[in-house]
């Protein structure tokens, strides 16, 4: 590696599944190095969205600085392309300030668009195409989409009905594939060290099982009543959230409470096992795996790795 390539400043990603610990350890390594940390998860941009987004409490927060956190509210569009231009810059002022940079979170394409310099066409929004692809399900703008480019299909979670949306303007107004089009990349001007953590299957389940029990626990179900009664539709993309809408439709009477307790829970985990098929395909992650050991023992090896990645230089 060149002396001006060990020059740069060094930016940490923490990504893996939902419930393998990434809060905590972002946390920790924030507090450890003079860390700042940056939110990569696509629903705790919106505010009022708490207790299901699992973000860090007001009282976790104190003296490390957060951004990426309580950006919109919840009735507002909100795209990667808007998140790439602010999280880029949370990570300049954490840079400028000399704090350690720290990304944290699961959504694989907001940590792609930071870490690795995505690219984005500009938007160019056709009102007629957009209603008319908003009257359609789910399930067949999905099938349209993976008739033109499975790759970019495979990409968006369920639920997520404005990125296939946005997916297929691109291909109506471009003439090419998504997948193609968002990979245009340019360097980015520091160095990245990706910290993955993962847990045994079994052993994350369980854990996915208590959390959605603790967030039932913690007013969940008052969470959602709220966003509801402030005027939040079902069917915005906020309220698609897992957990927000099985809970919407159990308080709207189309399903029982059982019923959407058990389809929170298992679309969660179907969600961690498609988080982990995304991140088994990023590039120089060092995965550690939190299964069965304390977080004592989880920090002391993501501190060594930190330690080795900014080699003593000042960040």
């Amino acid at each position: 590696m060149g002396s001006e390539t060990t020059n740069l400043p060094l930016v940490v990603g923490i990504v893996g599944a939902t419930g393998t610990g990434k809060t905590e350890l972002s946390l920790q390594l924030a507090r450890r190095f003079g860390g700042s940390i940056i939110s990569a998860d696509s629903m705790q941009v919106y505010q009022g969205m708490d207790i299901g987004t699992a973000k860090p409490s007001l009282s976790e927060r104190v003296g490390v600085p957060h951004a990426l956190i309580d950006v919109v509210r919840p009735d507002c569009h909100f795209s990667v392309a808007e998140y790439q231009v602010l999280a880029l810059e949370a990570v300049n002022v954490a840079i400028r300030s000399e704090r350690l940079p720290i990304l944290v979170g699961g959504t694989g394409l907001y940590v792609r668009a930071v870490l690795d310099g995505y690219e984005f066409l500009p938007e160019k929004p056709n009102a007629s195409l957009r209603n008319q692809l908003r009257m359609l399900p789910e399930g067949e703008l999905r099938q349209r989409l993976k008739a033109i480019d499975p790759l970019a299909e495979r990409e968006i979670a369920a639920n997520d009905s404005r990125r296939l949306e946005r997916a297929l303007e691109m291909v109506a107004q471009t003439g090419g594939l998504p997948s193609v089009l968002k990979r245009r990349q340019h360097a980015v001007p520091w160095r990245v060290l990706r910290i993955g953590l993962r847990a045994e299957r079994a052993e994350l389940y369980g854990r996915l099982d208590r959390r959605v029990d603790a967030m039932i626990s913690a007013g969940m179900e008052d969470e959602v009543r709220r966003l509801l009664a402030h005027g939040l539709n079902p069917d915005d993309t906020a309220m698609q959230g897992i957990g927000y809408k099985e809970l919407s439709s159990w308080i709207r009477g189309e399903i029982g409470h059982d019923e959407a307790i058990e389809l929170w829970k298992r679309r969660t985990r179907n969600y961690a096992k498609r988080q982990e098929t995304w991140f088994r395909t990023e590039k120089s992650v060092h995965w550690i795996n939190v299964s069965e050991h304390a977080s004592g023992w989880v920090l002391a090896q993501a501190t060594a790795l930190v330690e080795s990645a900014a080699g003593g230089q000042d960040r």
